[in-house]
């Protein structure tokens, strides 16, 4: 079947007059330099499990109210990050099974071991197995030396020291944290 030669004048008239009015405006490209890339990044930061035996000296017999470990931090090595970080939030989530309370503390080292930042401490009461959650916000702007950590200690204490932990029990600690870094640049 053929298409009489009118309609398909008429179709590329139409075509024609939309394409001639829908470019009405001029483009604007220097809106893309103006424009702010704005991504945020979660990621793991440290996680442990601790049992009433790992408060105790080798022979098992001497009870130490707190244990510390330190862990590497590369978050800032990339200087992508280093230079477009805006905020950090830490993310904290822990169990605690042992029979009394526990403070648990984090820190941000620097290269020579020295802490450049402390959290808050966070307490966690005894047989608190479904704590809420902690968060803590950091301005870059307002603590630029964070931006030199590049280790994270962690410190657990036992409060209530008077009577000593059962070496033997089965009772878990457990401590999962992650930061989350909010990052601005231009395109």
């Amino acid at each position: 079947m053929k298409y009489p030669l009118k309609f398909s004048k008429n179709v590329a008239l139409v075509l024609a007059l939309f394409i001639v009015v829908s470019c009405a405006e001029t483009l604007d490209f220097k809106q893309i330099e103006e424009y702010t890339l704005k991504p945020v990044v979660t990621a793991a930061l440290v996680s442990f499990n601790a049992k009433p035996i790992q408060f105790f000296d080798s022979s098992g017999t001497i009870q130490n109210n707190s244990v510390s470990d330190v862990f590497e931090f590369k978050g800032f090595d990339e200087s992508y990050l280093r230079n477009n970080v805006v905020k950090l939030i830490f993310n904290a989530e822990f169990k605690n099974e042992f029979d009394r309370d526990i403070t648990i503390q984090v820190d941000f080292l620097n290269r020579s071991n020295i802490i450049i930042y402390s959290f808050s401490p966070i307490f966690v009461e005894s047989f608190d197995v479904n704590p809420p959650p902690y968060e803590e916000e950091i301005i870059i702007a307002d603590n630029l030396q964070v931006l030199n950590a590049t280790q994270v200690k962690i410190t657990a204490s036992l409060e209530n020291t008077t009577t000593q932990l059962n070496p033997t029990d089965t009772s878990e600690f457990d401590f999962k944290s992650s930061v989350t870094l909010f990052i601005e640049s231009e395109f």
